[in-house]
């Protein structure tokens, strides 16, 4: 049986966060798993009866209380939990005495309210541990929340989000490790033109290599709020790679050659991926389960040193030096290292070992 869960908030006290919560949730749980809101009672129906009916399909309840929730007023001056035609009050009285988890989250600096506080029929929920939800900490709160959630329900059969759709492991490192490289090279560019005393050249690598660490390490992070930027970022080191390629006096060196130009074309189809990988949801939100096999990260340090093979060839015709070019493909590789090691560990979560 999948676990369901229902989410009490009382709309002019938390209906933002609580709002945030349920997209969250629905991408974890599913929306068939998550039940939110009573926007109207069927005709005819008694309304206690019909709100106890939606709590007792529930595995869990999520309490949202925020600033207001304990001395809400309604009409006439009455507080709303001591009224008994309360929905919040029902909800959360129905759930308790059913007995199942009830989670008090606290939301916009709420305290957890005391025993001494409350009607009857909610004072067991004082004795509820409570989790706190941060709009200042949204992400990880909600991760927490989350996790504590899928704690709760794995007696029921934690209930899956639609062809469990995380982002793709895969492809979430191959393009962290990609964007922060390009970002090592940048680096060692800025470095190399400061010691030749071109001061606004190194000012100039310095805030170009921002943006690429940037989305790179929020990339690998799997945080979605980088998407747009990572597009712009992807788009601007694609045209930066046309230039290197059609431009002959690019960095006053001639990289019309074979071996540069074939590198330099890597690099773009590897940007052009990038900004597909930020554009769409084709990764972010797949609608297929992904097979992982350790072969893959057998492949992902090669495949992701080939994708800036360009970087290195172009600091060597830069520096005329093959020890400042290993130099920067050693720390290359150390970053590469460093991401294919989050996607082994991606990958162990994602083909846990069998219970002995």
């Amino acid at each position: 049986m999948a676990g369901k869960i229902f989410i009490n908030y009382r709309r002019e006290d938390s209906i933002a966060t609580a709002g945030r919560l349920g997209d969250r949730l629905t991408e974890t749980f599913g929306r068939d798993n998550l039940f939110m809101d009573v926007d109207s009672i069927p005709v005819g129906r008694d309304f206690e009866d019909y709100l106890n009916s939606q709590v007792a399909a529930c595995d869990a309840m999520l309490a949202v209380i925020g600033p207001n929730w304990l001395t809400a007023k309604d009409d006439t001056g009455q507080r709303r939990l001591d009224n008994l035609e309360d929905f919040v009050a029902i909800e959360i009285g129905a759930a308790l005495a059913r007995n199942i988890p009830v989670v008090p989250v606290l939301v916009d600096g709420a305290r957890m309210p005391k025993a001494s506080e409350l009607p009857d029929s909610l004072k067991p929920l004082a004795r509820r541990q409570a989790i706190q939800v941060r709009n200042t900490n949204f992400r990880s709160d909600a991760e927490g929340l989350v996790k504590r959630l899928r704690e709760t329900l794995a007696p029921l059969g934690e209930p899956k989000r639609a062809q469990d759709s995380v982002p793709d492991p895969f492809m979430v490192s191959m393009v962290a490790a990609f964007l922060l490289n390009i970002g090592v090279f940048i680096c060692f560019v800025g470095v190399f033109v400061v010691q030749r005393n071109n001061v606004f050249g190194g000012l100039a690598a310095s805030v170009a290599v921002v943006p690429f660490s940037y989305v790179g390490g929020k990339t690998l992070d799997q945080d979605e709020s980088v998407r747009r930027f990572g597009l712009v970022t992807s788009v601007g080191g694609l045209l930066a790679v046309v230039a290197v390629i059609v431009s002959g006096q690019f960095f006053e060196v001639g990289l019309f050659d074979t071996t540069i130009q074939n590198a330099s074309v890597l690099s773009a189809y590897m940007f052009i991926q990038s900004a597909l990988f930020f554009f769409t949801d084709h990764w972010w939100k797949p609608t297929h389960t992904r097979t992982y096999k350790l072969s893959d990260t057998l492949i992902f340090p090669f495949v992701s040193m080939l994708c800036v093979a360009a970087t290195p060839l172009i600091f060597y015709r830069l520096t005329d030096s093959w020890e400042a070019a290993f130099g920067l493909v050693g720390v290359q590789l150390a970053v590469a290292g460093y991401c294919c090691a989050r996607y082994w560990k991606a990958l162990a979560a994602a083909n846990p070992a069998p219970a002995k």
